[in-house]
């Protein structure tokens, strides 16, 4: 994974030009600016070159990617400080953090209970967690896949749940295995690892200004990303048996 997005680094923010991502991004910073006070200290999981640490620029945040190319250009966008790591081993020490984002699907690469562990480590008590993942149920995709390969595997895709991300850099073909989820894959796992879902959310419905309207509404279940917010329980207290 580090090898492809190394090589993908030098022309990340052109092929993911922001006017493409327009509406995508303006979700993301509803949710942040509702949800993420100035006085947080934030992660943010998978930065990339640096597009959701600049909208932190008020808070004390620190970015977190597994290339190293990616966190160059990050460090130079922001000014902020940026570290290569895994989600999977976060390097640093339990409950640093009051918030910890991760956009853009970065989680779709790793192993999510492991990362979800992770970073139930390094939040405190009662923090905040906010990351969005690729969607199964995209509609969008779906249409497509159904033209270009038909309903026997486009089923298959959707069953499966997996997949192959393929760009082409200098002519050079490049690709990464991700995964798929659902709402309801994203709900039953963050049960299972004891956090409380405040809400879900859909990014890249309609890929414009409608999306900000219905961006909590059932039609998220059909976005290109699927998001939630989410708070670190606090670990009840055993009662004495004296």
């Amino acid at each position: 994974m580090a090898k492809y997005y190394n090589t993908l680094a030098k022309e990340y923010d052109e092929k993911y030009d922001k006017t493409n991502l327009k509406w995508m991004r303006k979700i993301e910073d509803l949710v942040i600016n509702d949800e993420i006070r100035k006085e947080f200290l934030v992660l943010d999981i998978g930065c990339g070159t640096g597009e959701q640490l600049k909208k932190l620029k008020n808070n004390h945040s620190i970015g977190l990617d597994i290339s190293l190319e990616m966190v160059k250009i990050a460090v130079k966008k922001t000014n902020k400080f940026v570290v290569v790591g895994s989600a999977e081993n976060l390097p640093f020490k339990n409950r640093t953090f009051d918030g910890v984002i991760s956009f853009f699907g970065a989680l779709n690469h790793v192993n999510l209970n492991q990362a979800l562990k992770e970073i139930k480590r390094v939040l405190k008590d009662d923090g905040v967690l906010i990351f969005t993942v690729a969607n199964a149920y995209d509609l969008k995709w779906i249409f497509k896949s159904l033209r270009r390969k038909g309903i026997k595997k486009t089923k298959k895709a959707l069953k499966n749940k997996k997949g192959e991300i393929v760009k082409f850099i200098d002519g050079k073909r490049i690709k990464v295995k991700t995964k798929f989820y659902t709402l309801n894959d994203i709900e039953n796992v963050l049960k299972k690892h004891n956090f409380e879902i405040k809400y879900t959310f859909g990014a890249n419905i309609t890929n414009s200004f409608i999306d900000k309207f219905i961006y909590k509404s059932f039609l998220k279940s059909f976005g290109s990303y699927i998001g939630v917010v989410a708070k670190k329980r606090k670990k009840r207290r055993k009662k004495s048996n004296k």
